[in-house]
């Protein structure tokens, strides 16, 4: 981890430098994450495509001025989440309709793990047919499942289950308490979980 951090220090001193090699390593570094972030957010291929080119022009502008105040990963959120802003602003701020009606921030921080939805699983090459449409019908309700999550809820799962960010990147990224993480992805992990047993992909 150390020495992957030594590298994206490296790469950032060098592209705000006007390295273009050292820019281009990483956009593939984050490009993934970037798109599969607004994918998420917007529910919109295309959106998600071209909202991350619009990111990439900014980091690119800007990553000479980038500080070290905060991790890389937090600064390049940040300008993520505020072209998804601008996005939705152009939209006409469409309102996606919460799963949920929690509001509170502050609970019992104890049990995440077991309300916890399924795992978005990859389909095995040797399964049967049958079971790996299944996984897929249910890798796809979860994604519909998260897209119709509030905006917060949202960004929460998709960084921790899905990107695979650690409780105190997340925190760093959002700029919240690492209880408010945990709180929030909770949430956002029984809503997920609710909507698949409504739809009858989970059973209780």
């Amino acid at each position: 981890m150390n020495n992957d951090n030594n590298e994206i220090i490296m790469l950032v001193k060098r592209a705000g430098s006007g390295d273009n090699d050292a820019f281009e390593k990483l956009v593939l570094k984050y490009e993934n994450f970037i798109y599969n972030l607004i994918c998420q957010m917007t529910g919109n291929d295309q959106d998600a495509y071209d909202i991350s080119q619009e990111v990439f022009i900014k980091v690119y502008r800007a990553i000479k001025n980038f500080r070290f105040d905060c991790k890389f990963s937090t600064w390049l959120y940040k300008i993520t989440a505020n072209a998804v802003k601008d996005y939705f602003r152009e939209k006409q701020k469409h309102r996606t309709v919460s799963l949920s009606d929690w509001t509170e921030e502050d609970e019992s921080e104890s049990g995440f793990a077991a309300n916890k939805p399924p795992e978005i699983i990859e389909e095995d090459i040797n399964s049967r047919p049958e079971e790996a449409y299944e996984r897929g019908e249910i890798r796809e309700a979860v994604r519909d499942a998260i897209l119709h999550l509030s905006e917060d809820h949202k960004v929460i799962i998709t960084l921790r289950d899905m990107e695979g960010y650690s409780y105190d990147d997340i925190s760093d990224m959002l700029g919240i308490e690492i209880g408010t993480v945990k709180s929030r992805l909770n949430r956002a992990r029984l809503a997920v979980k609710d909507y698949l047993l409504k739809r009858n992909f989970i059973e209780y």
